[in-house]
């Protein structure tokens, strides 16, 4: 905005003279801008401003500058992680902005969750070990939809040749590389 401001100066006499000051107001200051602490997160945490916090900005001028933010998705390791540069902005309403960089970090540290392991089971010297034969495992998995389920067989000898005890150990893993059996 400009202000008009016009001085007069008048002697004793009644005498005077006249003079015009234009001011001009300006906003060249942006806003300063406070970002939330940069944070680690659960591959299932939510990410949204409104779960973990937003910036929060003041200005000389302007009252209410406004915050907006904008996502930058770096992958990880695994498909389950990343690190999210969240870059926040605040603009008063002269147009002036300024920003900070907020860092969240998204990891997948729970192991898969085996449901479904199966019963111990007896059967004959002829019939198959095979799981199809005496049960599948199962798992599911915080972050990973599909977590793989392995075995391995550790085997005991019985009473006679054709008699023997079979340890079966199932092991889920996800996609980033937690297991459990």
């Amino acid at each position: 905005s400009t202000i008009s401001r016009t001085w007069i100066a008048t002697d004793a006499c009644g005498n005077s003279s006249t003079c015009l000051q234009t001011i001009t107001i300006e906003d060249t200051t942006p806003p300063s801008v406070d970002c939330p602490g940069d944070i680690t997160l659960e591959c299932t945490d939510n990410t949204n401003p409104d779960a973990i916090g937003f910036a929060s900005a003041t200005d000389n001028c302007d009252p209410a500058p406004v915050v907006t933010y904008n996502d930058s998705v770096e992958p990880g390791a695994c498909p389950q992680e990343s690190t999210i540069s969240r870059t926040w902005t605040a603009t008063d309403a002269c147009g002036n902005s300024s920003t900070c960089l907020q860092i969240l970090t998204i990891e997948d540290t729970t192991p898969p969750t085996i449901t479904d392991c199966p019963a111990n089971i007896t059967i004959e010297c002829d019939e198959s070990s095979d799981p199809s034969n005496t049960g599948l495992a199962s798992a599911t998995d915080n972050c990973d939809p599909t977590p793989v389920v392995t075995y391995s067989d550790a085997t005991l000898e019985g009473g006679c040749p054709q008699e023997y005890t079979i340890t079966r150990t199932w092991l889920a893993t996800d996609a980033c590389g937690n297991s459990s059996t």
